[in-house]
């Protein structure tokens, strides 16, 4: 016997679909919060963002890439979200790749997903260009981080300038392209049990199952935030910090590494995270580890979360946020739930978190 629904849900035909819905309600949010020069972040409104897949794809259908498999290689980053959205929603699909693999496997799967453009940051610049003589079926190198075309090498910046051209002077092939929700759109590389990565075919249909299950049962609205920490290239990163994002109208920064993560927080103030438990784990044992350098900080600590705990459970009294100040000001001050996935985590972590105030949830799901 499944569990009834805790929260109602609007109906999504596939991400196009949910593209369409979010930009009519929530039009002129803030969908992303790009950082800039001197720790300054600016938005990038629902509209916007519409409007540049818009061009993105346009541009993408003049090239010929209709119906082909386009790779996208780099870290967390707002091209990443354009080229992912850009391609699934009209032109063809998507071959997420992650950027920390070795050269050859790169090359391995660029053939094997027979790709007929990759997407890339700037500093796989050199590498792509070596590979692309031994991959006869890639026609396109794009770099996200050039102004121009250079040695054969399309810039990123420069083919949403020609979409939105070609969107003003009246191309709607990409906007009226049909979607089959139940058609492979994404075909991710999961390292399995094998040395050999297998490839995982997926639809609208099974991702937009997802982000409505997942909205059935977490409450996020539109003055959600969340700081994208686990890399867009997995299933669990992409639906949580993008797709059930964009689809609660809800905005999303990007953690410029795992390093940053503590400055990135206090930056950004997100209420929602979404981690495994490596990180949450790491991020406990630095609370005990701190206050174990000084005298009776431990027992201190100790003794706050049983009293925490004695008044939120028996006299129904909440005082935890007040009781771990300093904590939750450590992780931007807002955050209000954890999601936890990819692998179980250590009880004694979440029960902890929860003495302190913060909320967390074991998620559980299958690429």
């Amino acid at each position: 016997m499944t569990n009834p629904p805790l929260y109602d849900v609007r109906r999504i035909q596939d991400l196009k679909d949910m593209l369409e819905q979010s930009c009519k309600l929530f039009g002129d949010r803030n969908a992303f919060l790009l950082k800039v020069q001197d720790d300054q972040y600016k938005g990038v409104t629902y509209r916007q963002f519409k409007a540049e897949v818009d061009a993105l794809g346009t541009i993408f259908l003049k090239l010929g890439l209709k119906d082909q498999f386009i790779a996208v290689i780099s870290e967390n980053r707002y091209e990443w979200c354009l080229t992912y959205f850009s391609t699934v929603n009209g032109t063809g699909t998507i071959v997420p790749l992650d950027k920390e693999l070795p050269l050859p496997e790169i090359e391995n799967l660029l053939a094997r997903s027979s790709a007929s453009a990759v997407v890339f940051s700037g500093k796989f610049h050199n590498e792509l260009k070596k590979l692309h003589a031994s991959l006869p079926s890639l026609q396109y190198l794009i770099n996200m981080d050039i102004e121009e075309e250079t040695d054969g090498v399309l810039s990123f910046k420069q083919l949403l300038q020609e979409g939105k051209k070609l969107l003003d002077s009246g191309d709607t092939s990409f906007i009226d392209a049909p979607i089959d929700a139940e058609a492979m759109r994404i075909l991710l590389f999961t390292s399995g049990t094998t040395e050999l990565a297998k490839g995982v075919m997926l639809s609208h249909k099974n991702l937009c199952s997802d982000i409505m299950d997942v909205c059935r049962v977490l409450y996020l609205d539109c003055n959600d935030s969340s700081l994208s920490i686990l890399p867009l290239h997995h299933t669990y990163g992409c639906t949580t910090d993008l797709l059930v994002i964009l689809y609660n109208g809800c905005s999303v920064s990007f953690n410029e590494g795992l390093k940053h993560i503590a400055k990135n927080l206090k930056e950004t103030k997100p209420t929602l995270l979404f981690l495994v438990p490596l990180i949450l784990e790491s991020m406990y044992k630095k609370i005990w580890d701190q206050a174990k350098k000084k005298p009776g900080q431990k027992t201190k600590l100790k003794i706050a979360m049983a009293v925490s705990d004695f008044l939120l459970n028996v006299l129904k009294i909440d005082i935890r946020r007040k009781l771990f100040k300093q904590i939750h000001e450590n992780i931007g001050g807002r955050v209000r739930l954890i999601v936890s996935g990819a692998a179980g985590i250590n009880p004694e972590v979440s029960k902890g978190f929860h003495s302190m105030g913060l909320r967390v949830i074991q998620g559980y799901g299958l690429t």
